[in-house]
């Protein structure tokens, strides 16, 4: 299950061909990709950077997880974040690459394109947490990223967290791994803040089921990446937690209120403890933990 703080046509089995690739499209088998985790992430010699990044963008549309999470995955975030051996201008081809695919196939359920909107939101925060400690980013493609990203957030209907047959597919988990890396920004103005908090709330409004696989830890730790900024609006902080009240109705629940609500109780009670076990010594991660403590009670 990848953890953060998907491009091309998905690939399908074929016959293996000699130099370790397939018969789709020259795109390389597990064995040749295997040996290259193996080798410490080394780029394989004679063949140019250009060429394998964008074969791992193809995989990272698979619907194998194998391929998809241990190898592109895997590979695409060593190379940019760790190595850092990618380029700028191939870094801007992938962010823009990436940004489009989640818009494919937006509103569709319960198919396999949630594979390459999802992993393209995750591999959009390697971008995003890079530009925190090596900036190559400037405003504008800050603030394009922010929209595309929320928007996705909102948009994406398949919630999906884990498939027998596909493995883990995690939007909301992802994306919310995603905004956590551009809400650590230096590029986000603190009015951009309470967008950010309100984008988590109406998603939480919107998904009518409960979120079981670990999404509330996830987008509690977007959450805990605003209260951290020296920026922090607390005011901003105080005003969401008032939308994020249990759901209050008169009539028979429905499985969707009811959801809603689950999902509110667990998102604060993560972040609760996340802030109760934060280290940092930050005046906003103290009043921040004594008004979700407050707002928890109204669920007990």
């Amino acid at each position: 299950m990848p953890v953060l703080c998907a491009l091309g046509l998905l690939i399908t089995a074929g016959p293996v061909c000699a130099q370790g690739t397939s018969a789709q499209g020259g795109v390389r088998n597990k064995a040749y990709w295997q040996g290259v985790i193996t080798n410490e992430f080394k780029p394989p010699a004679g063949v140019p950077l250009l060429i394998l990044l964008g074969e791992l963008n193809t995989m990272l549309g698979s619907p194998d997880p194998e391929l998809r999470d241990d190898i592109a995955y895997s590979v695409l975030a060593t190379w940019i974040y760790r190595q850092r051996i990618v380029p700028v201008g191939e870094r801007m081809r992938l962010l823009r690459s990436w940004q489009d695919n989640l818009k494919a196939g937006i509103g569709e359920q319960g198919d396999e394109g949630v594979v390459l909107r999802s992993f393209s939101a995750l591999a959009l925060g390697v971008l995003a947490i890079l530009d925190t400690e090596a900036p190559f980013l400037d405003r504008d493609a800050f603030s394009t990223l922010l929209a595309s990203s929320l928007a996705y957030l909102k948009a994406e209907q398949d919630v999906r967290g884990f498939d027998a047959r596909l493995g883990w597919l995690h939007s909301v988990a992802h994306t919310a791994d995603l905004v956590k890396c551009l809400a650590r920004g230096r590029h986000l103005q603190p009015q951009e803040q309470a967008v950010v908090l309100t984008a988590i709330a109406d998603k939480l409004a919107a998904v009518s089921t409960p979120l079981v696989h670990g999404e509330d830890e996830r987008l509690a730790r977007a959450v805990l990446s605003i209260v951290g900024r020296p920026d922090f609006d607390e005011a901003a902080f105080a005003a969401w937690l008032t939308t994020m009240a249990p759901v209050r109705q008169t009539g028979v629940p429905t499985l969707a209120t009811l959801a809603t609500g689950q999902n509110r109780r667990d998102l604060l009670v993560s972040l609760f403890a996340m802030l109760s076990t934060d280290r940092r010594d930050l005046p906003g991660i103290t009043r921040a933990r004594a008004v979700v403590l407050e707002s928890l009670k109204g669920f007990m």
